[in-house]
């Protein structure tokens, strides 16, 4: 009887304490873009954040925006209110200038005297990536650091160089490139007869997706020390060099004539129509694959040779895809770090790259097997989700399991984007200066870029008014301070 009843006592003691533990769980609420395939599920109720929850003992709550273009939007919306969620993404081409806005205006909490307390995070994520999560000298926000050195890579129709008889591994020079294209558009690479082929598909939603393969050979894809003064990549005489050889592609019709109003749905369509010859992007393509593509039919290729014969680069602005900044009305800091901390463990590592055992691989032999229907399957929401990620993707277990997403083919991508990758150092490194806020000093180079590319300018006589417009709108007040920067931190 004894042995019973201490039996019932303990059994109520171990369900109380799970109630307590249950009614205990640190609420977290995260503004975040969850634009991924999330297999028609709703992102606070599935097995992903119920793991989450169960290993961290955090209750996660995601007001998410689903789509990109509406995000910034939603940011500034939520940030001028008087309810702050607990953290933020910050996101984009925007994400340091939001971080620099965020941080003068006393919305973000600085990390850096809790930092150390999360040996995961500090251990995983490299100097670099750190550096550009700071303002005025303080970290106000965690980097998600990417696994690869750019998200980048050039991708031909492997039938049409079989039928036109080229060799990939002789596409060295621009011209080389030009030629290759030319003959995409002219001598019918698909054998129908009808002159209905183009050389490039692109699209200008992320501006790196039209100009990325060829920038960096005209010496145009970064900032320069030039006669005193750093300038940035699009005041250079190079840059104009650049866009007189888009132009050319665009007014010879190989360049698509309506990638200045394609979405990137537009341009999938189209990449799967076989009618293109080249298109860029990020060397998992899983948007290709999912319309029931094969990366077999593809060869990535490395981007051309500059003019004094050394290799170009796939130049990339970040080793961060994003950032995840606490809010200063978190009144738990702790327990979001050690969420995100988690995700660079061992454990939170398998759990990103491979997902639940059960559900999305099996253990044979000690050994993470992934299901064949779940390859590839949801390693971006699991990323999302969790905001950071494990970044030490060359380590195993995870090479393993990228390997079975991926393919031997997608690895062989992955190392050219880690070769051919590169970052802008000046532009990475420089800070965000709060005194260029009242400016836009983005759109119009984004316009003049486009205008000068589809032939509604001239680059020759344009261009001196354009530099004059720019810097007299902003522009020389930001070279003036990122020139006294490089001259007294970064050229030291």
């Amino acid at each position: 009887m004894y042995k019973r009843i201490l039996s019932l006592v303990l059994a109520l003691v171990m369900v109380l304490s799970l109630s307590a533990a249950m009614a205990e769980a640190t609420k977290v609420s995260i503004l975040t873009n969850i634009n991924v395939d999330t297999e028609g599920t709703d992102v606070n109720d599935n097995d992903y954040i119920h793991y989450i929850e169960e290993k961290t003992g955090i209750d996660v709550e995601f007001i998410n925006e689903a789509t990109s273009a509406y995000y910034p939007q939603k940011l500034n919306t939520i940030m001028a209110s008087n309810q702050l969620p607990d953290a933020v993404m910050l996101m984009g081409d925007t994400q340091r200038t939001d971080l620099a806005r965020l941080a003068y205006e006393g919305l973000l909490m600085p990390l850096d005297d809790l930092l150390p307390n999360y040996p995961n995070l500090m251990a995983s994520l490299k100097q670099e990536a750190w550096e550009i999560c700071k303002y005025d000298g303080k970290t106000y926000a965690v980097p998600f650091q990417r696994f690869d050195s750019t998200p980048y890579m050039t991708f031909l129709r492997k039938d049409w160089l079989e039928a036109l008889n080229i060799d990939p591994e002789s596409l060295q020079t621009i011209d080389d490139w030009y030629t290759m294209l030319k003959r995409f558009v002219e001598e019918d690479p698909d054998g129908n007869g009808v002159d209905d082929t183009y050389g490039i598909v692109a699209t200008t939603s992320g501006t790196h997706f039209t100009n990325f393969t060829f920038i960096d050979a005209f010496g145009a894809a970064r900032a320069k020390y030039v006669d005193g003064e750093l300038l940035p990549n699009f005041l250079l005489p190079e840059y104009k060099e650049w866009l007189r050889f888009m132009n050319k592609l665009y007014s010879e019709g190989i360049l698509d004539p309506t990638f200045i109003i394609d979405s990137d749905g537009a341009l999938w369509e189209k990449v799967a129509s076989g009618k293109y010859g080249m298109f860029m992007w990020f060397w998992g393509i899983q948007e290709y694959l999912s319309k029931g593509c094969d990366r077999a039919d593809l060869v990535a290729v490395k981007p051309p040779l500059r003019a004094d014969g050394t290799q170009a680069s796939y130049v990339y602005s970040s080793p961060n895809r994003h950032m995840m900044a606490i809010t200063v009305d978190c009144p738990n800091p702790e327990a979001v770090l050690s969420m995100w901390d988690w995700a660079c463990s061992e454990e939170g590592g398998v759990f990103l790259y491979a997902g639940l055992e059960g559900k999305d691989y099996a253990l044979v032999d000690g050994q993470i097997v992934l299901h064949e229907d779940r390859k590839g399957k949801n390693l971006g929401w699991r990323q999302l989700t969790l905001g950071v990620q494990q970044p030490n993707a060359a380590e195993e277990p995870y090479r393993s399991i990228l390997a079975q997403s991926f393919g031997d083919l997608g690895m062989e991508h992955l190392n050219m984007a880690n070769t051919y990758g590169a970052y802008n150092e000046l532009e990475l490194f420089c800070p965000i200066f709060t005194e260029l806020s009242q400016y836009d000093l983005i759109t119009p180079v984004q316009e003049f870029t486009d205008k000068v590319i589809t032939g509604e300018l001239d680059v020759d006589a344009e261009w001196d008014n354009f530099v004059k417009r720019w810097r007299s709108a902003g522009g020389d007040l930001k070279i003036k301070l990122a020139t006294e920067w490089y001259n007294t931190q970064f050229a030291k």
